[in-house]
């Protein structure tokens, strides 16, 4: 009986620990890319809000903040003809890595053209990054010759909204969003958002700050 019992303990905890290894453990999101971690985010939250810390009014009539700092929108009582207007430039966001937009960038710009639209009651129009802002290794650039060259009597105060992110690591990606005076390129106000995901098996979850 002993000696199957010293043949048998091996075999078992080797099953044992077999078995263990299979159970998903909250850790690291490897492997993940960034259109899945994406995918995982309440990204209308996040960008309304944002928005919300971006304006320099709101629809009051339109938004509610709310205890937990959300955005609530009441668009059935909200009239925007009623409302004066402001018109701002809106570009796609872009990776700071590689000062391009890539898809997650693209999705990210529509979100925030739509929660400004919504929440700060913006007139938006849709601005190429790269015709009218630089991003290198001294930071962001503004070429004011160039916005100088869509400013009409219709658009006399031009302010814009330039989104940028950083995929840092398979568990952390930052937003930065700012609104921008186009005419001095002084940074008016800056929202900046931290977003760390965590995975359980195929579960992402994750936290804002």
């Amino acid at each position: 009986m002993n000696c199957v019992l010293r043949l048998c303990l091996p075999i078992l905890l080797m099953l044992a620990l077999n078995g263990c290894s299979t159970v998903p453990v909250q850790g690291p999101c490897h492997g993940k890319t960034l259109a899945q971690l994406m995918d995982a985010t309440d990204l209308k939250s996040l960008f309304q809000q944002a928005a919300f810390e971006l304006c320099t009014y709101n629809c009051s009539d339109c938004v509610n903040r709310m205890p937990d700092g959300s955005v609530a929108i009441k668009p059935s009582i909200c009239n925007t003809d009623e409302i004066k207007r402001q018109t701002v430039l809106v570009t796609d966001f872009v990776d700071i890595k590689t000062y391009m937009p890539d898809l997650p960038g693209l999705l990210m710009g529509e979100m925030m053209r739509g929660s400004l639209n919504q929440v700060c009651c913006y007139k938006i129009v849709q601005a190429e990054f790269g015709k009218y802002f630089k991003l290198n290794e001294n930071g962001l650039v503004s070429l004011t010759r160039r916005i100088s060259d869509i400013k009409q009597d219709s658009y006399p105060q031009p302010e814009a909204v330039v989104g940028t992110y950083n995929h840092v690591s398979n568990n952390k990606v930052v937003l930065f969003v700012r609104r921008i005076n186009t005419t001095t390129g002084h940074v008016v106000k800056m929202v900046t958002r931290e977003i760390d995901y965590s995975c359980y098996g195929r579960q992402i979850n994750y936290k804002v700050r």
